[in-house]
């Protein structure tokens, strides 16, 4: 989805049908066929910047910091800017908006609605942010939190940018079940090696990410990601702490990415490294 990205714009993410782009370029023109459903967040105001979707009717005119752009798969894009630009782009491919959209609203069919150059959305600028924040720090293995922040930044555009604008979401109150609960907390402890996404995890609760995301926050006061985090960083420690197997093994079975990787979560959450949990037993 990102392959017309020049690497040298900015870190890039992509994984299972959604990808994200820091970038940063000078004055520059692009003319391209969406090959997913794209979304741009400025960073930076971009004076008489051209843009013309689907037309050959240009519109020009100040898209300010924290202005949209939309752009709808399969859609035809010009635009052009005059001055350095730095945004975030977000690609979801068509079939994982069908699927959230299915989750959250029981439709699966729907038309994303861009909105006029120049519009700012305060939340999908905050939405952005913190997007921006997890893709530029590799060092700390930001996957399965930036894929659930695409998950969140799809299901806001679809209840704010769609053609399901107005139809009522499914809705649930409280936090899980306890039988839920440990259903879920038995999934993530015994799968802590693998991938677990927001919608792998809602999956197992069988209710919408956006709800499960709540619902699991509510009962747990963390996020699902940042409860995965920590269940893997104290099944770490307890195999470092009792056995001799090598660091790398153990980050590996855990679920994270590299022993650097182990090493920098737990400098950040502890503010000591696996060595040092080692000799200290």
């Amino acid at each position: 989805m990102l392959r017309g990205i020049p690497d040298e714009w900015g870190p890039k993410f992509e994984r299972d049908g959604g990808a994200v782009a820091r970038t940063r370029t000078g004055p520059n023109a692009i003319h391209f066929t969406a090959p997913a459903h794209m979304v741009l967040v400025m960073f930076t105001a971009q004076p008489q910047r051209q843009v013309a979707l689907n037309s050959d009717k240009k519109a020009i005119g100040l898209a300010p910091v924290g202005s949209l752009e939309i752009i709808p798969q399969h859609s035809e894009l010009f635009a052009r800017w005059v001055v350095e630009k730095q945004n975030l782009l977000v690609a979801v491919d068509g079939t994982r908006f069908e699927r959230l959209a299915g989750l959250e609203f029981d439709r699966d069919t729907f038309e994303l609605h861009p909105p006029k150059l120049g519009f700012v959305d305060d939340e999908a600028y905050a939405l952005a942010r913190r997007m921006r924040q997890e893709v530029e720090n590799a060092d700390l293995g930001s996957e399965e939190s930036l894929d659930a922040l695409v998950t969140v930044f799809s299901t806001y555009l679809l209840r704010n940018y769609s053609s399901l604008k107005g139809h009522q979401p499914r809705v649930f109150n409280g936090g899980l079940p306890p039988g839920v609960w440990r259903r879920v907390n038995d999934f993530i402890q015994g799968h802590l090696s693998e991938h677990l996404s927001l919608e792998r995890l809602a999956a197992i609760a069988h209710l919408s990410p956006s709800h499960f995301a709540r619902a699991f926050k509510q009962t747990t006061g963390q996020s699902p990601h940042q409860y995965v985090i920590s269940s893997r960083l104290a099944h770490a420690r307890s195999l470092i702490a009792s056995s001799d197997t090598p660091l790398s093994q153990i980050a590996m079975s855990t679920g994270f990415s590299s022993n650097s990787h182990m090493t920098a979560m737990m400098r950040q959450v502890w503010g000591a490294t696996p060595t040092e949990f080692r000799r200290g037993g």
